[in-house]
């Protein structure tokens, strides 16, 4: 594996020397650990690789930033280097992707370039050392690097890692934790952005995200607590649209247990936020016909309609106005 010497510095070609094309673009591929490879678009040719030790195993305070095994006093037993090697290597990545820049940065920068593994070891170092306080920003970068990078097993461990070793986890290391564990395990996911939303109770996206979880986990009253919360709140289009998604599910749930109360009362908690769901217009729609009020049921199915043409409950809207047009009033 490649590292820097004292005096090393890295030449990135601008040209293909085989077809002298400019188009070059890094990409980063799987072998027994991952690489990055700038590549020829005109012709395809491998023009360079960096095979950089890529520190893959759960990040723990006093490890070697280098490869993230440990150390025999000064020296990382693996890789060799000393700490101040260690970080005179990194602070050297840094300047190939930018002088000008922070760790940090210049992790981010090199994603934007396609360079995943160099932007792996650079959010190792700013997580190890906590640069402009931005330690569990780099962390969360890195975990997300180490998921795109390799198993996802990694990332879930790193993760894990990262709420067990620190005294007190902060609400992105809970919601990074929950991350990662969504997909396999979204018991725990749940429990995981539970905590991260008792740190910081403004991350809408996380109780949104949270709401569908819990419908998953067929905890509907749990789901209805937070998915009203957040829809009280003012939303980004993403988290808006997750959010009524749970609440379209636990609206459909309600009419199949005739609890149109319950149905009332999540209408009138999502607000405004109605107006943007076909599936809570039609249901507000269907209450508005069997309370006798024709005109708002009609409009209210007219812009539900105007968003998705055709739904299912549209047909029971439609029969519950016939039913109010031929109710007691006709007497």
């Amino acid at each position: 594996m490649a590292t820097l010497g004292p005096e090393a510095r890295i030449v990135t070609p601008t040209s293909c020397p085989k077809c002298q094309s400019a188009a070059l673009r890094w990409i980063t591929v799987r072998r027994q650990v991952p690489i990055d490879l700038l590549q020829c678009q005109t012709c395809g040719v491998a023009i360079l690789e960096e095979d950089w030790y890529p520190p893959l195993v759960p990040m723990v305070p006093g490890r070697c930033i280098n490869c993230g095994d440990k150390r025999d006093f000064d020296h990382c037993i693996n890789c060799g280097l000393t700490r101040e090697e260690d970080s005179q290597v990194h602070d050297e990545l840094r300047e190939v992707i930018a002088p000008d820049q922070n760790q940090l940065e210049a992790a981010r920068t090199a994603v934007r370039s396609g360079r995943n593994v160099l932007a792996l070891k650079l959010a190792t170092a700013a997580a190890s050392q906590n640069e402009n306080n931005q330690g569990d920003v780099a962390r969360a970068l890195r975990i997300w690097l180490l998921g795109r990078l390799s198993d996802p097993g990694l990332a879930l461990d790193d993760a894990r890692a990262w709420v067990e070793n620190v005294p007190d986890p902060s609400a992105l290391a809970w919601a990074t934790y929950g991350q990662q564990l969504q997909a396999e395990y979204p018991g725990s996911a749940a429990e995981a952005y539970e905590k991260a939303l008792k740190k910081d109770r403004s991350l809408h996206q996380l109780r949104a995200r949270r709401a569908s979880l819990l419908m998953v986990l067929h905890r509907e009253g749990q789901a209805y607590d937070e998915v009203c919360r957040v829809l009280e709140m003012p939303l980004d289009d993403a988290t808006c649209a997750l959010a009524l998604s749970t609440a379209e599910q636990l609206a459909d749930i309600f009419e199949g247990e005739k609890r149109d109360d319950e149905i009332d009362r999540l209408i009138d908690r999502a607000s405004s936020n109605v107006e943007k769901s076909a599936i809570l217009l039609a249901h507000r729609a269907r209450l508005y016909a069997i309370a006798g009020d024709a005109s708002s049921a009609k409009l209210d199915l007219k812009k539900a309609r105007k968003i998705n043409p055709e739904l299912p409950i549209y047909e029971r809207v439609e029969r519950a106005m016939k039913g109010g047009r031929t109710s007691w009033w006709r007497w």
